[in-house]
């Protein structure tokens, strides 16, 4: 073998190695990819725990989160009661931010890149996060600003989510590993929204219409068990469409409000058309009622209850696990109602009085 071959070999080589490198670099987590050796900045987690009140804008939009006795509240929806998953979500990542870089040097020139204002009008600003104590003073402050993308792999196209957003806390600005995703200054955003949990346990479904104060029966469906498929008990005489129901079942599992619906000044309920009566193997109620809204929206409410009497037995199921089990039904109970308990709420315009007038009978 010749010099020459062994040198371009070797220069191959490199080159190669080098390729890898950079591809490697390329697709490393941002955590591993900065090193938070030297940097100082946290927030103790027993700030977060004395925070009573949040408050998150952007330009005039703004939220405050209240904790008022010992439940979290949307001030501008009338201290009704707000996501808790949500604010716990939030605190947990203020309490162990961990940044992965500083940036040094940095200019009013840099800070408007980074969306690490507020007050110009003619540029996008950041998002505000404060926290206060039980008396009013502030605890922690951070601006959240624009978020941070990784360069692609080559040959590969680059990701549309951020891994990472820069801040500026204490007028030091820092790249961190955590987006706050859901941190949004629209008070609608801190509201949990309804959703029926476990409907696959559902045994009987009820659909009624009202006018004038007077209930008729649109369709009502059965079964022995959890086990089998559903029968329809009225209209007489027809097959049950499980297909329909499974469809009915799976929309009102996920989440199907959007906001509180907060009364006019005359303080009169809504008058609903429609509900729904559910029954479930669990123990669990469900008594969903929907009223026709403006343009945008119509208006429901839920009514949520349980009757560990109720509750069917699982085969084999010991009376440990039986009791081990309706204390978790309990408590979701007691999270179910908490939010749902004399409110209404905002849903899509006919989405569900449509889907409780479909009778879901087979058609031949």
């Amino acid at each position: 073998m010749t010099r020459k071959s062994i040198i371009i070999r070797i220069v191959f080589f490199v080159v190669l190695t080098a390729l890898t490198a950079a591809a490697l670099y390329c697709g490393t987590p941002m955590r591993r990819r900065y090193s938070a050796r030297g940097l100082h900045i946290s927030l103790p987690a027993a700030k977060a725990e004395k925070a009573s009140k949040i408050v998150i804008r952007w330009r005039d939009v703004h939220t405050t989160l209240l904790l008022k006795d010992g439940r979290w509240v949307v001030e501008e929806r009338g201290s009704r009661p707000a996501s808790v998953p949500r604010i716990s979500s939030l605190l947990n990542s203020l309490s162990s931010l961990a940044p992965v870089k500083q940036l040094h040097n940095v200019d009013q020139s840099a800070l408007r890149q980074l969306r690490l204002v507020e007050k110009d009008p003619k540029l996008i600003p950041g998002v505000r996060v404060i926290l206060y104590d039980r008396d009013d003073r502030e605890l922690f402050s951070i601006l959240l600003g624009k978020g941070h993308f990784l360069r692609p792999e080559p040959g590969r196209t680059a990701s549309g989510e951020a891994e990472g957003r820069y801040v500026l806390i204490d007028g030091k600005v820092y790249l961190i590993p955590v987006v706050f995703e859901n941190c949004h200054p629209i008070p609608a955003v801190w509201v949990e929204p309804l959703r029926l949990y476990e409907l696959r346990r559902a045994l009987t479904m009820t659909s009624q219409r009202f006018e004038n104060g007077k209930g008729r029966l649109l369709w009502s469906v059965f079964r022995k068990s959890t086990a089998h498929p559903f029968t329809l008990a009225y209209p007489i005489g027809k097959k049950a469409e499980n297909q329909l129901l499974s469809g009915l079942a799976e929309r009102l599992s996920n989440p199907f409000t959007m906001d509180y619906y907060i009364p006019g000044k005359d303080g009169k309920d809504p008058v609903f058309q429609h509900k729904l009566t559910i029954r479930c193997a669990d123990g669990f109620s469900y008594e969903l009622s929907a009223a026709d809204g403006p343009e945008q929206y119509d208006i429901v409410s839920l009514k949520v209850e349980y009757d560990e009497r109720k509750v069917v037995r699982i085969p084999g199921e010991t009376d440990e696990q039986f009791r081990k089990r309706c204390q978790a039904l309990r408590q979701r109970f007691d999270f179910e109602r908490g939010y749902s308990d004399g409110q209404f709420f905002k849903t899509k315009k006919n989405e569900l009085s449509r889907m409780l007038e479909i009778v879901p009978e087979k058609i031949r």
